[in-house]
């Protein structure tokens, strides 16, 4: 019977950690982090508040340096590069989706979904076809020209969803991508991740407090005690259980 290779890995970290000055120590937020994300993967990441799981994001997604140990994407590694080289990566790589509204105030939602191509360097024209195609995806290709302040919640996180994907990332994270939003809208937002994900086959890693929603991801990981360690969807939190490897 013929063996199919490995899906690839988008995504991954060997050793990482993170510590802040705390008065005259150091607080370990976590260590010794080990995790792979493979291309058309969709993991969710849990843990109780406070644990680093937006920390651990901002690393994976390079916009943080770790401690110690390093990120790689799609094989490699992106440790010493300079922050031009590390943003072109975040530009092309990796779409972002955050909890709080980051989107411009005093621009369109297709000015705003323009905005990563724009950085780039391309021409405006190319730029706000590309951003009406993502804003079409998401199911708001009549509110291009409405401001940030006139749309509802709903409508900004999936105008934020737009932005993430107009530049084609092969990536996407997502920290709480639900956490401002009532569960019927915040299950819409799982419900058009998970369409993009099946259609675009990306690597995808969001962070969740709501059970339901990272019982739904094709698999489950927990940040707890500084590791992070492999769950079942169906297994409750046990702070007793031996750390599981996050690779697969």
């Amino acid at each position: 019977m013929a063996t199919h290779p490995p899906t690839p890995v988008a995504l991954s970290a060997r050793g990482l950690a993170k510590r802040y000055p705390s008065g005259q120590a150091m607080l370990e937020v976590f260590s010794g982090v080990d995790l792979d994300i493979r291309a058309g993967e969709r993991v969710a990441l849990t843990g109780e508040s406070g644990t680093g799981k937006s920390t651990l994001l901002h690393l994976l997604g390079l916009l943080d340096s770790p401690s110690e140990g390093r990120v790689l994407i799609h094989g490699a590694p992106t440790s010493g590069l300079e922050e031009s080289a590390l943003a072109a990566i975040r530009n092309r790589e990796i779409g972002f989706v955050w909890q709080m509204n980051t989107l411009l105030p005093e621009f369109t939602a297709l000015e705003n979904v323009m905005m990563p191509l724009l950085i780039r360097g391309t021409p405006s024209a190319p730029a706000a076809a590309a951003a009406a195609a993502r804003l079409d995806e998401v199911g708001l290709s009549a509110r291009g020209s409405h401001r940030a302040g006139e749309l509802s919640g709903g409508e900004q996180q999936r105008v934020v969803l737009a932005r993430a994907l107009v530049s084609d990332p092969s990536i996407l994270l997502a920290d709480e991508p639900t956490g401002n939003l009532d569960e019927r809208t915040g299950a819409a937002i799982i419900d058009l991740i998970e369409q993009v994900h099946a259609r675009r086959g990306l690597a995808v890693l969001y962070v969740t407090h709501n059970p339901a929603f990272a019982a739904r991801a094709g698999r489950l990981l927990e940040l707890r005690a500084g590791r992070v360690n492999q769950r079942s969807s169906t297994d409750p939190p046990n702070p007793a259980a031996p750390p599981a490897p996050a690779s697969s």
